[in-house]
């Protein structure tokens, strides 16, 4: 009896050293697999970046058939343009349009360096934006003040401007410098998901500062409030529908052959608001969706129009927002 018990001993010993060892092996080999799926995953990630900074080449082909003149002024006037690339293994979608058919956030300072102040004609025609949007006129000269205390530099290292920020929780500071991006605005006093809601459309943060000039060449009816708002409200909604629907179809070649419309000379706009046009892209909008692999990835970019041609002046790894 002694024998066969420990025999028995010895045969489930040896079962549980088994058992401990299968759980062990398949607890390796998951992770195995587990670390194999993150390596795939961070390869097709980092291939689809590359993918995608490659998608500015696109980009700059439509800048340059733009300077050249092989495209029409109006070229970007509607729906972006997009191209479609297949992959080994995956696919890439690409969508340029003219990054300057918006308000400029950033133009409610002016300046340079790290020296920014208040410009009146910058904050007018935000004004003038979110008046047409339905936010009242008194909402709106507020949050453009909190707007032009985000960015500017009066008070010094840490200054009033700070206030409102240094009690929230966690606490922050201002920026103290332009937004790099639109969705920045949601960090200042005011700027709420319904005002961002209705601002979105028409605003943007590009990188420079000043009065917003917009490419009268690539606006749409659908954009007439954008036009409406660069002129400080001077042109009112149906007024800048009908002189886009207007617009010959390569384009004015002058300014002046722009606002020699009969509906405008009626106005008598003055010269500074006239100068908040222009006629030609100064900024291209890249939007890119790089399908490879079980990876997705995300880009959006700006271009900048330079001497002749056009530069990188941004690049995200999201949506643009």
């Amino acid at each position: 009896m002694k024998w066969r018990d420990d025999a028995g001993a010895a045969l489930l010993t040896t079962l549980i050293i088994v058992a401990a060892l299968s759980a062990i092996s398949v607890a390796a080999i998951a992770d195995m697999q587990r670390s194999s799926r993150v390596s795939a995953n961070a390869s097709s990630v980092s291939q689809g970046q590359w993918y995608a900074i490659g998608a500015e080449a696109f980009a700059l082909i439509t800048a340059e058939d733009l300077v050249s003149g092989v495209l029409p002024r109006t070229a970007l006037a509607g729906p972006p343009r997009t191209a479609t690339f297949p992959l080994d293994n995956g696919i890439m979608r690409v969508a340029v349009r003219d990054g300057s058919t918006c308000i400029n956030l950033n133009g409610v300072v002016a300046g340079a360096g790290d020296i920014f102040e208040r410009e009146e004609t910058g904050a007018a025609q935000l004004a003038a934006l979110m008046e047409s949007q339905g936010i009242p006129g008194g909402r709106a000269a507020e949050l453009i003040d909190a707007l032009v205390a985000w960015i500017d530099t009066d008070g010094g290292s840490i200054g009033s401007d700070d206030a409102p920020y240094a009690q929230a929780n966690p606490p922050y500071l201002t920026g103290r410098e332009p937004l790099a991006e639109l969705s920045e605005a949601r960090a200042i006093r005011g700027f709420t998901p319904e005002i961002m809601d209705r601002l979105r459309p028409w605003a943007c943060a590009l990188p420079q500062v000043g009065k917003s000039r917009i490419n009268l060449n690539a606006l749409t009816a659908q954009q007439a409030p954008v036009l409406v708002a660069a002129s400080e409200g001077r042109i009112d909604l149906r007024q800048a529908q009908e002189m886009i629907r207007r617009r010959p179809a390569a384009g004015w070649q002058s300014i002046g052959e722009a606002f020699a419309d009969p509906a405008m000379t009626t106005l008598q706009l003055p010269e500074e608001v006239i100068s908040s046009f222009t006629l030609d892209t100064r900024f291209l909008a890249i939007d890119v969706l790089v399908t490879h692999g079980d990876a997705e990835v995300a880009m959006s970019g700006l271009l900048v129009r330079s001497g002749s041609g056009f530069v990188t002046a941004a690049r995200r790894w999201t949506e643009d927002t």
